[in-house]
């Protein structure tokens, strides 16, 4: 029920932000991220679709809003027993800082503060983990327009009692002024 509901909000934001965005330098992007999470000498890699929005006020200076829904579990082992982990959602809220290096790519690093909903199970047991954390990456943007082109980033997050390392590759469409 979670899920469908944030998918449905992301949905409604992505097509609300659309009727007004043509006046402004919004950007928003779909894509797939890669996520290796790492607790107490243990990993695991889940994958998410990854919806993000955001508002450029420079050529280098902006913020985005980001969400992760899980859409790809992994199964790691502890003391015999299979155990499998899986993302709910993770949602992030980051400055980001451009430097332009030709006029259709960029370079780009970023900084924020993610929350995120874990589930592990095994045996028939559920455990819910909310977590929460700092956030910083790197990445590079490669426009084929003035409008359209694609991004690939790696971000960290320093979760309360577990990292995550994050690789993503999105779709990113600009609206308003052209940069």
């Amino acid at each position: 029920m979670l899920r469908t509901l944030i998918s449905a909000s992301a949905i409604a934001l992505a097509a609300a932000s659309a009727s007004f965005a043509d006046d402004s330098d919004f950007t928003w992007g779909v894509g797939y991220s890669a996520i290796e999470i790492s607790d107490a000498g243990q990993s695991a890699d889940v994958g998410a679709v990854t919806f993000r929005g955001g508002y450029e006020f420079t050529r280098h200076f902006g913020f985005e809003g980001q969400l992760d829904i899980g859409v790809s579990d992994d199964t790691i082992i502890i003391a015999a027993t299979p155990v499998d982990v899986e993302l709910n959602y993770a949602a992030s809220l980051f400055g980001i800082a451009r430097a332009p290096v030709s006029e259709n790519i960029n370079l780009f690093i970023r900084g924020g503060y993610t929350a995120a909903d874990f589930d592990a199970s095994a045996a028939g047991v559920t455990v819910t983990s909310d977590t929460d954390g700092w956030a910083y990456g790197v990445g590079g943007e490669v426009f084929f327009d003035a409008r359209n082109g694609f991004r690939a980033e790696y971000t960290h997050h320093d979760f309360d009692s577990s990292d995550a390392d994050v690789w993503g590759l999105t779709y990113v469409r600009r609206f308003g002024a052209n940069r």
